[in-house]
């Protein structure tokens, strides 16, 4: 029996109606709560699934960038006064039980904003390429940090009501998940990471940034640091 849990799950799709129906029928085994799909301008048919699995949907007419998704799904919840939602990725890579651990790590240690670190937990095979984006990842943004992340990178995150009603993402593209980190520091957040298993299959790695999209992520972060 799926354990219930006290939170709202957001998850950020683009072209994943291939995997959807897998990954919210995993969420629903392992636990009980609610799941919205921000469908940001997918060219399937990823709406059409989320709707017949009955989760909330709400769908950008073009697709705008994971930050874009991520930044609509906290304008969600704070419009509906949700006090902690949680963010993973669509494509299978995350475990849903790990939702588990964010929300033991949040009340344990009175956190507002908790990262789930997949270089925390031993036995995580990242592929090589990946490992050098976030290695980039990790020291761009901790250099605008007091703290030092493991993992800046990560798109599995826990959000309490004030980092809800306080973070206001400004990159569309994945340069959110520093621009997150350094502007909750900005805001006086406290922010935690814990370790969590993750999965690598050839069509999660496909769904990442390739070298370019890199390229671009870490210009467009550094920019908005330098010039803001």
């Amino acid at each position: 029996m799926a354990d219930t849990i006290p939170l709202h799950l957001i998850l950020a799709a683009y072209n994943e109606a291939s995997v959807l129906e897998n990954v919210i029928k995993e969420i629903r085994a392992t636990v009980n709560c609610s799941i919205t799909i921000i469908d940001d301008g997918s060219e399937d048919n990823t709406g059409e699934i989320a709707r017949q699995l009955g989760v909330g949907l709400v769908q950008h007419p073009i697709n705008r960038g994971a930050g874009a998704a991520c930044q609509t799904g906290i304008l969600l919840a704070r419009q509906l006064k949700w006090k902690t939602v949680a963010f993973m990725d669509a494509d299978g890579q995350h475990i849903p039980s790990d939702l588990i651990k964010l929300l033991n790590q949040m009340k344990a240690t009175n956190a507002d904003l908790v990262i789930g670190s997949r270089f925390m937990k031993k036995g995580n095979e990242v592929p090589g390429m990946r490992r050098i984006y976030n290695n980039l990842g990790n020291l761009l943004t901790n250099i605008f940090c007091k703290s030092n992340y493991s993992d800046t990178q990560s798109g599995f995150r826990l959000l309490n009501v004030k980092a809800i009603n306080n973070i206001n993402l400004l990159q569309d593209d994945f340069s959110y998940c520093s621009e997150m980190i350094i502007q909750g520091e900005e805001l006086g957040l406290k922010i935690v990471e814990t370790p969590i298993a993750v999965r690598y299959t050839d069509y999660s790695v496909s769904k990442g940034q390739d070298f370019q999209v890199g390229l671009t992520t870490a210009f467009h972060l550094l920019w908005k640091l330098l010039f803001k």
